[in-house]
């Protein structure tokens, strides 16, 4: 095909433009691709945890000096983020059937309690009386809670960026799909948190 000058290639290519359905499927590849690499490190990061604490060379897995955080703590920290994943959920099903109202809601209270968590988080990290150097065991949950950290935040950035876009109505019953792919990171991280209160000290 010829253009000549002074004139304007129409459709998809000439203005930049992608339909809704093109859209939706990349923002669902590049989170499913995100959650895949996450994932894997992850779980990198509980085998490292629970092979340094089967090998237990010299007893340096655990030494007298290193007193983990309680269980209750970890089991607080599970619950804030349970409940922060089942609050995201609630506003995207409700956008799913067009209520605007819902969507804010839900978005908003997964945040508080997304930020309560953070809160109790820190509380943790200042509490503790040992460093990532004082044994495997201090070595593996400066890792593991470093990096549950680091996905409050990441999540933190993302759901205030959510947040603002729906307030402005840029969701609907036909367009809902940042909502739900960003979702599958909050639910991520809450299966994250439960099985790091289930690991054995």
């Amino acid at each position: 095909m010829t253009i000549t000058p002074g004139t304007v290639e129409h459709g998809p290519a000439g203005t930049g433009h992608v339909d809704l359905e093109t859209k939706h499927r990349q923002w669902r590849m590049v989170v499913t691709l995100f959650l895949v690499s996450d994932v894997t490190f992850v779980v990198a990061l509980f085998f490292s945890y629970l092979y340094l604490r089967e090998l237990n060379v010299n007893h340096m897995w655990l030494p007298a000096s290193v007193h983990p955080p309680a269980v209750y703590q970890n089991v607080v920290l599970a619950v804030l983020v349970i409940a922060s994943a089942a609050a995201w959920r609630f506003g995207d099903l409700g956008i799913r059937k067009g209520n605007q109202g819902r969507l804010k809601a839900g978005i908003g209270l997964a945040l508080v309690l997304w930020l309560v968590e953070m809160a109790v988080q820190a509380w943790q990290f200042a509490s503790i009386d040992f460093g990532p150097g004082a044994g495997a065991f201090a070595s593996a949950f400066y890792a593991l809670a470093g990096y549950h950290m680091f996905h409050l935040v990441f999540g933190l950035l993302i759901g205030v960026a959510i947040l603002n876009r729906a307030v402005r109505g840029r969701y609907s019953a036909d367009d809902f799909t940042q909502v739900q792919v960003v979702g599958y990171f909050w639910y991520w991280v809450a299966i994250m948190a439960t099985a790091m209160a289930l690991l054995p000290k």
